[in-house]
């Protein structure tokens, strides 16, 4: 093999090396892949993957039901998941919870979601890696049970709340609920979305991690 050759290759991989991030998608059954075939492939989270090809992994800590607030009938706090999440030093996290809140079931303790909201970004904030928090509103439901994940309960308190505890902790916020709005078609059962609407996700999260780079 020519010297040349190699010397090139050892380059390359030293800029790989030194530009690799470990990026953590935290999250409920969207984040997790729920009714996507082959969702390890297809879920925004391996999508995102894919878009940002070799040098960034990308790792899928999504758990079905999972409420940002502690006393939703379904804590991420208390997931194995989460745990993983922080145990892994991550350069990057996107979270991804709201949905399950506007449950019937967690409505009463929508007042406690913004503190709870906040608690979690400092959770990995405070991490040894310093990891850059991303949150990601919840995408739209077209749920007509308004006992389930319910849009109005989702743009009329989540939301806010979730861009307040964003606005007050200084980070990110990318505002995933207009993205479906008109693609009723990609959620076949009214939340979750198939591997097209998976993709959009991906491609906004993609958006703001490239123009972050050309910065």
């Amino acid at each position: 093999m020519n010297k040349y050759f190699v010397y090139i290759l050892i380059f390359l991989w030293g800029i790989t090396e030194i530009h690799a991030r470990r990026i953590v998608c935290v999250g409920a059954s969207i984040t997790y892949g729920a009714t996507i075939p082959e969702r390890e492939k297809y879920a925004y989270p391996a999508q995102l993957g894919t878009l940002l090809g070799v040098g960034d992994e990308v790792f899928n800590y999504g758990v079905s039901g999972c409420t940002m607030l502690k006393k939703g009938n379904l804590p991420y706090w208390n997931t194995k998941e989460y745990r993983q999440a922080l145990a892994c030093s991550p350069d990057i996290v996107f979270i991804d919870l709201g949905g399950n809140d506007s449950k019937l079931i967690n409505r009463k303790y929508l007042d406690e979601f913004e503190a709870d909201c906040r608690a979690m970004i400092r959770s990995f904030r405070n991490l040894p890696s310093n990891p850059r928090v991303i949150l990601l509103t919840p995408i739209v439901s077209f749920v007509t049970d308004t006992t389930g994940i319910w849009d109005t309960v989702i743009t009329r308190d989540i939301i806010p709340m979730t861009e307040k505890a964003a606005s007050k902790e200084g980070i990110e916020v990318i505002d995933m609920h207009p993205l479906l709005e008109n693609r009723p078609d990609l959620l076949k059962d009214k939340i979750h979305p198939n591997a097209e609407g998976a993709k959009m996700m991906a491609n906004k999260m993609y958006d703001l991690l490239m123009q972050e780079r050309e910065k």
